[in-house]
């Protein structure tokens, strides 16, 4: 038996008072979560440096604790002790640069991801972006966890496959605050071309109410939502071409102000200065005349 299965076999049939389970401890308390198929998928991955995306969805709009759940997730899952720093709120982008910054065996999370690309905006290049930066970036062995409105919303945007699990938080009959979710694993029948996801298990989560990291994470939260300002997302394909559209606007400006320039000197006819650059005399004369 490999090292890396022996050490899972370890954690899977230590007992809780032999092990310290760090951040997994409160979620080991929990009696259906040492045995749930998650648990062990997540264990497997983390003991053999691989990765994995996980998408966290709610049976209603709001309220359900969607954020909370991520952050318990990020929390059991984060090697180096996972803190708000980690997470990013409606901006791809700032998730972008996290994920080139930290080390392997973090957990990110990229909140409200709804946020960043409305309906109006649906398949325009933000949700081109999104998806090439939360679905293809797994390559650091980093785990990932984006917050949505539902699975049916990651599809059309994302693609089917943007994600390893998806976790929908429940609701109670009231519309409150379960604390319960389910768990699907989604996969992809390369052979026939379908996407599918099967429910492995019901799982709940430890409460965060008074943890420091969560309440950092839900008052950026906060200030987002009530703040009236749009975030703008540049995809990095676009920066070159920013770039130029910058130096061309700057030379376009220099040559107005050497053209306005050249016609104050009484020896430089705006025919001389039509020659120079190429352009016809009338041209010249919009330029001088243009008061901006």
């Amino acid at each position: 038996m490999a090292t890396d299965e022996r050490q899972l076999d370890q954690l899977k049939d230590s007992d809780d008072s032999e092990l310290d389970l760090g951040p997994v401890g409160p979620w080991a308390e929990l009696p259906e979560f040492r045995q749930s198929k998650f648990f062990a998928e997540l264990l497997n991955r983390l003991v053999t440096g691989r990765d994995m995306n996980i998408i966290v969805t709610a049976a209603s709009e709001t309220g359900v604790g969607k954020t909370t759940l991520a952050v318990a997730l990020a929390m059991m899952i984060d090697q180096h002790g996972w803190t708000a720093d980690k997470a990013s709120v409606a901006d791809p982008a700032d998730y972008d640069r996290r994920y080139d910054q930290c080390p392997p065996g973090s957990c990110l999370i990229l909140d409200e991801a709804e946020k960043a690309v409305d309906a109006r905006r649906g398949m325009s290049k933000e949700s081109v972006s999104l998806s090439q930066t939360f679905a293809t970036k797994r390559y650091r062995q980093v785990f990932s966890i984006m917050t949505a409105p539902s699975k049916s919303w990651i599809d059309q945007r994302l693609g089917s496959d943007a994600a390893d699990y998806w976790i929908q938080a429940l609701q109670t009959d009231l519309g409150r605050i379960k604390g319960e979710a389910k768990v699907y694993r989604l996969k992809t029948n390369e052979h026939y071309e379908v996407d599918y996801s099967k429910r492995t298990e019901y799982l709940h989560w430890p409460n965060l109410d008074g943890n420091e990291e969560f309440e950092r994470l839900d008052e950026r939260k906060r200030e987002l939502l009530e703040s009236d300002t749009e975030q703008s997302y540049v995809d990095a394909d676009d920066v070159d071409e920013l770039k130029q559209q910058a130096v061309e606007s700057a030379t376009e400006r220099q040559r107005r102000e050497v053209v306005k320039r050249l016609n104050e000197l009484e020896a430089v006819t705006q025919e001389d200065i039509a020659d120079v650059f190429e352009v016809s005399q009338s041209r010249v004369s919009q330029i001088v005349n243009d008061s901006r």
